[in-house]
């Protein structure tokens, strides 16, 4: 076994990064790790805080002339959903009538049946320790001047 032979020093070398993992788990200086630097960043903190995590879902419905209920989708508009989501469903929601108006304009350029009103319906999920709680919160509505506006 020679000194010079270069697979010797680089198992040593893997070793050495090895060993050096070790060092925090032996040397442990409590909550704020300072010893091994990435320890102490916010990535390996809690993502949450301790309680129940909340998220919600949006969608939107139309309602035809006829009466018909028709799930409004970005793709009928061409828009894609985060631009959908935040330019009409969330504006909608937030009670904002022109929003509504452009997008039932938009709608009803190419239907034969046009929409007449629009709800936003949310559903806001609850993840706790004893489950999943569903929630359906109440609809915001709007709805079109005139019978079978267009």
């Amino acid at each position: 076994m020679r000194l010079r032979d270069p697979r010797i020093w680089i198992s040593v070398f893997i070793l050495l990064v090895l060993g050096l993992h070790a060092l925090p788990i032996i040397s442990y200086e409590g909550h704020r790790q300072t010893r091994w630097p990435f320890m102490a960043w916010a990535m390996y903190a809690k993502a949450h805080p301790p309680g129940p995590i909340q998220t919600r879902d949006r969608f939107l419905h139309g309602i035809t002339a006829e009466g018909r209920l028709v799930n409004v989708t970005p793709w009928e508009i061409g828009m894609s959903k985060p631009a959908f989501r935040n330019r009409y469903v969330n504006a909608i929601h937030r009670g904002d009538t022109s929003a509504a108006l452009a997008l039932m304009t938009l709608l009803n350029s190419e239907r034969k049946d046009p929409i007449v009103e629009l709800r936003t319906v949310e559903t806001l999920y609850t993840l706790a320790d004893t489950g999943v709680l569903t929630e359906n919160l109440p609809a915001h509505i709007y709805r079109a001047a005139g019978p079978g506006a267009k």
